[in-house]
Protein backbone atom coordinates (compact mmCIF):
# COMPACT_ATOMS: atom_id res chain seq x y z
CA UNK A 1 0.00 0.00 0.00
CA UNK A 2 1.42 3.21 -1.03
CA UNK A 3 0.46 6.69 -0.21
CA UNK A 4 -2.12 6.93 -3.71
CA UNK A 5 -3.73 3.54 -2.57
CA UNK A 6 -7.72 3.86 -2.28
CA UNK A 7 -9.77 1.03 -0.59
CA UNK A 8 -12.06 -0.87 -2.41
CA UNK A 9 -15.09 -0.77 -0.15
CA UNK A 10 -17.10 -3.47 -0.97
CA UNK A 11 -21.02 -3.15 -0.90
CA UNK A 12 -23.22 -6.60 -0.64
CA UNK A 13 -25.80 -4.34 -1.84
CA UNK A 14 -26.09 -3.39 -5.38
CA UNK A 15 -28.31 -0.60 -4.91
CA UNK A 16 -26.10 0.59 -2.03
CA UNK A 17 -22.87 0.71 -4.15
CA UNK A 18 -24.82 2.68 -6.84
CA UNK A 19 -26.72 4.90 -4.49
CA UNK A 20 -23.38 5.68 -2.56
CA UNK A 21 -21.00 5.85 -5.95
CA UNK A 22 -17.69 5.99 -3.53
CA UNK A 23 -14.60 6.45 -6.40
CA UNK A 24 -13.32 2.83 -5.66
CA UNK A 25 -15.83 0.80 -3.81
CA UNK A 26 -17.01 -2.38 -5.65
CA UNK A 27 -20.17 -4.95 -5.64
CA UNK A 28 -19.54 -8.56 -7.02
CA UNK A 29 -22.55 -10.61 -8.47
CA UNK A 30 -23.16 -14.20 -7.16
CA UNK A 31 -20.27 -15.98 -8.99
CA UNK A 32 -22.70 -19.12 -8.98
CA UNK A 33 -21.90 -22.99 -9.83
CA UNK A 34 -19.35 -21.27 -13.03
CA UNK A 35 -17.18 -19.63 -10.35
CA UNK A 36 -17.63 -16.82 -13.03
CA UNK A 37 -19.02 -13.26 -11.43
CA UNK A 38 -19.83 -9.38 -12.83
CA UNK A 39 -17.66 -7.29 -10.53
CA UNK A 40 -19.23 -3.57 -10.65
CA UNK A 41 -16.79 -0.65 -9.41
CA UNK A 42 -16.90 3.02 -9.49
CA UNK A 43 -13.73 4.18 -10.78
CA UNK A 44 -10.73 5.06 -8.55
CA UNK A 45 -10.31 8.18 -10.68
CA UNK A 46 -14.12 8.82 -9.94
CA UNK A 47 -15.09 8.99 -13.62
CA UNK A 48 -17.91 6.32 -13.03
CA UNK A 49 -19.43 3.12 -13.12
CA UNK A 50 -17.68 0.51 -14.18
CA UNK A 51 -18.39 -3.53 -14.95
CA UNK A 52 -15.48 -6.30 -15.53
CA UNK A 53 -15.78 -10.52 -15.89
CA UNK A 54 -14.07 -12.06 -12.77
CA UNK A 55 -13.39 -15.87 -12.54
CA UNK A 56 -13.22 -16.93 -8.56
CA UNK A 57 -9.90 -18.67 -8.26
CA UNK A 58 -9.27 -18.53 -11.94
CA UNK A 59 -9.23 -16.58 -14.93
CA UNK A 60 -12.10 -17.36 -17.62
CA UNK A 61 -11.77 -18.31 -20.84
CA UNK A 62 -13.80 -15.57 -22.87
CA UNK A 63 -14.06 -13.83 -25.85
CA UNK A 64 -13.87 -10.79 -23.50
CA UNK A 65 -11.26 -9.06 -21.27
CA UNK A 66 -11.63 -11.56 -17.89
CA UNK A 67 -9.78 -11.13 -14.63
CA UNK A 68 -8.81 -13.67 -12.03
CA UNK A 69 -10.10 -13.06 -8.33
CA UNK A 70 -8.68 -14.39 -5.64
CA UNK A 71 -12.26 -15.10 -3.87
CA UNK A 72 -12.46 -12.00 -1.02
CA UNK A 73 -14.96 -10.08 -1.03
CA UNK A 74 -13.28 -7.55 1.96
CA UNK A 75 -10.06 -7.61 0.61
CA UNK A 76 -10.06 -8.61 -3.02
CA UNK A 77 -7.16 -8.99 -5.46
CA UNK A 78 -7.25 -9.22 -9.27
CA UNK A 79 -5.04 -10.19 -11.64
CA UNK A 80 -4.26 -8.73 -14.48
CA UNK A 81 -3.87 -5.02 -14.04
CA UNK A 82 -7.17 -3.15 -15.22
CA UNK A 83 -7.05 -0.35 -17.04
CA UNK A 84 -9.54 1.88 -17.62
CA UNK A 85 -9.15 3.15 -21.21
CA UNK A 86 -11.70 5.54 -21.08
CA UNK A 87 -10.65 7.87 -18.60
CA UNK A 88 -7.02 6.85 -18.28
CA UNK A 89 -6.40 5.13 -15.24
CA UNK A 90 -4.35 2.08 -14.98
CA UNK A 91 -3.77 -0.03 -12.03
CA UNK A 92 -3.67 -3.01 -9.60
CA UNK A 93 -6.58 -4.23 -7.24
CA UNK A 94 -4.07 -5.66 -4.61
CA UNK A 95 -5.71 -6.84 -0.94
CA UNK A 96 -8.33 -4.89 -1.19
CA UNK A 97 -6.69 -1.32 -2.64
CA UNK A 98 -6.50 0.01 -5.84
CA UNK A 99 -3.09 1.01 -6.79
CA UNK A 100 -2.14 2.92 -9.81
CA UNK A 101 0.66 1.98 -11.91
Amino acid sequence: MTDHSLRAICFVDKAAHRAEALPGSVWFSDPGKDAVAALWFFCPCGCGLHRITVGERHKPAMGVPSWRWCGSFENPTLTPSVNQRACGWHGWLSGGYWEPC
